[in-house]
Parts: structure tokens; sequence; C-alpha cells
């Protein structure tokens, strides 16, 4: 039986809704098939693992029994264990880290050079995908329509004045909403410059597209590639911040949408589309806004969705008939 190492945790600010991912995971491994070994990131980077459970990561309690380097040789996988100095036993990996650190291409590109198979995207279009000024660039210029916008750099001098307003402001490489400000003028865009300049040095001002937000899984291997059909989650703020996705219980998901066929089959298409052009791997969540005339704008791509049971990347698998764990199972039989 193969072995799967589930790698969460990391030292950037979504460390905690990446401990929540890979508690679904964990607790839906399909361990009838494969073998796990959890391996937990510190919040100050330290690679460690134990004997863990579910209560494990509803405490985020990880005993630290061992504790793993690296080694970067093309002919063997080179994860070893520091204090025995041996090779640990591991034969794919699975990224359950949300955020820059994991999900930005640093992890792809060192498990690369590990030679260790992974499930998701490699590392250049895990760093493109994460980076949404470079999302932008690619796909604009393939007639993907998606919102106006500047790109701001840390430093550089940039005219505030004579903007139409609203506007939203956010870093070009964080998720799950932090940096993120709604603005209506110029003093609370200055502020939301600054505020965004906390997580990144590249930060997006975009023009404000009232709408809602649809939602598309893609799931592919060497044998298959499955595009969902879209899903809604409501919004009731000008923008879904951390507190909304994660914390409140006013959201709905909605699957019965009251949208033309033609605009969803639309949404559908360019899912895999765009999933293709930026030469993703396994999984991504796509997300678009429609306004009330249906216009469709391409909002941004998440090569490492949320995976909690609530989460709508393992929701719309769902509805094409596929489970957790058998959704667990196609893609770690694709790299191992």
């Amino acid at each position: 039986m193969k072995t799967i190492a589930l790698i969460f945790g990391s030292t950037d600010s979504e460390h905690d809704v990446s401990v929540l991912s890979a508690q679904s995971v964990f607790d839906n491994f399909p361990k009838d098939k494969f073998k796990m070994l959890p391996i937990y990131i510190t919040k100050d980077g330290v690679w460690t693992s134990g004997q863990y459970t579910s209560e494990s990561f509803t405490n985020q309690n990880f005993p630290k029994e061992s504790e793993y380097y690296f080694k970067f040789d093309k002919n063997k996988k080179g994860l070893y264990d520091l204090k025995t100095q041996k090779q640990v036993d591991i034969d794919g990996a699975m990224l359950m880290l949300h955020g820059p650190v994991g999900e930005g291409g640093s992890i792809q590109g060192l498990l690369e050079l590990a030679n260790i198979p992974f499930v998701g995207s490699k590392l250049t279009s895990s760093a493109i995908c994460m980076d949404k000024a470079f999302t932008h660039q690619i796909c604009e210029k393939e007639g993907i329509k998606m919102a106006k916008y500047d790109l701001v750099l840390k430093g550089q001098d940039f005219d505030t004045s004579n903007k139409t307003y609203p506007l939203v402001v956010k870093p070009s490489r964080e998720g799950s909403s932090f940096g993120i400000s709604y603005v209506e003028n110029e003093a609370e865009l200055i502020k939301a410059l600054d505020f965004a300049f906390e997580f990144d040095s590249r930060v997006l001002i975009e023009e404000y597209i009232l709408a809602q937000e649809l939602s598309v899984a893609v799931l592919k291997t060497k044998k298959e590639m499955i595009v969902s059909k879209p899903c809604q989650a409501t919004r009731f703020k000008p923008i879904a911040d951390y507190d909304e996705k994660y914390v409140s219980t006013e959201q709905e998901t909605l699957f019965d949408l009251p949208y033309s066929q033609s605009v969803l089959d639309k949404v559908v298409e360019d899912s895999g589309f765009i999933f293709n052009l930026l030469e993703c791997d396994h999984l991504s969540r796509i997300d678009f806004f429609i306004t009330e005339d249906e216009s469709v704008y391409f909002n941004e791509i998440n090569t490492i969705p949320g995976f909690t049971k609530s989460s709508l990347y393992p929701m719309m698998m769902e509805k094409e008939g596929i489970s957790y764990g058998d959704m667990l199972t196609r893609m770690f039989e694709d790299i191992v």
C-alpha cells in the first residue's frame, strides 16, 4: 500500500485555514487504499509529524515526534528524518496549504527538487495563479473578461486622484480575503493601499463589480477532466471578507441558479479553458462575477481551494457524483 504525505500548516496568514482543510482530508482519507503520513508545518517553519487524531486538528495540538529535512536527488525521494538521518518512505504528497507560502509555488518547487510527486499544480502554474496581476495579464490577453485594474508596487508613486469609485484594493498574492478593502473615496483608497501593503509588495486596485459570485470546480487527471456545474455563494457585503467566508452562518450556497443556460454553459467552458491556459493540474476552484444583466467576469483561480466538508470544491464535486473519498483517491492514483 502506497503512502501519501498530507502536508498542512505553514508560516503565513492562512495557517489556520490550512489546518481546517487538512482536518477534512484527514477524516475522509481513503485508508483502505493508501497509508497516510501527516506532516505539520509549524508557524515557525519546522516540518514535523506524530500520532495525530482529528482532535489534534480541532485543538491545533500536534505532538512533535519526528522532524524532517530535504535532500535533492533526482533518483530518489528526498524527505529525511532529522533524528535518524534515514529516508522517509513516502510515494507522494497532498498539499493542504493555503496562502502565498503554500499555494504560491515555493513548496511545490521544494517537492519538485526533492523528487516527490504531489497533487496540484506545479511551481510555475502555482506562482502565476497566486499572483492576481499575472493572472489578469495572461487571461485578458486570451480574451477572458476581467475587472479593469491597476497594479501598484510598494514604494512606487501612484496618483490616487481622479479615480472612479467604488474600487476594490487587494494584495496581488494573498488569499482568504486577507488585506482586501472596499473603498468609496480617495482617503479610503490611500488607507486601503497602506493596509494591503502590509500583506504584499504588489497590490491591485480593481473596479468594483456589483454582482454575485459563481464558482466552478475542476478535477483533472491523466484519465479525465471534470468541470462541475457552477454554484453561487450568496454575498451580503460589498466584498466577501474573511468573516463572511469562514465565520458567518448567513451565507448560502445555491446550485439551482437563476441565470440563462447559455451563461451557465459559458462559465463552464471558460473554466476549462482557464484551467488549461494556466497549465493547472488536478484541482482548482475558479470564481466568476455575474451581474444582474448576466455579464460574466472571471475573478480568480484557486489552485488549492478550501477543502472542508462545507467548502465549495468538495460540494461541487459531490454534485457531480464524486464523493470526498473518491475525489482523493482519483488524485492520489494519478501521482503514484
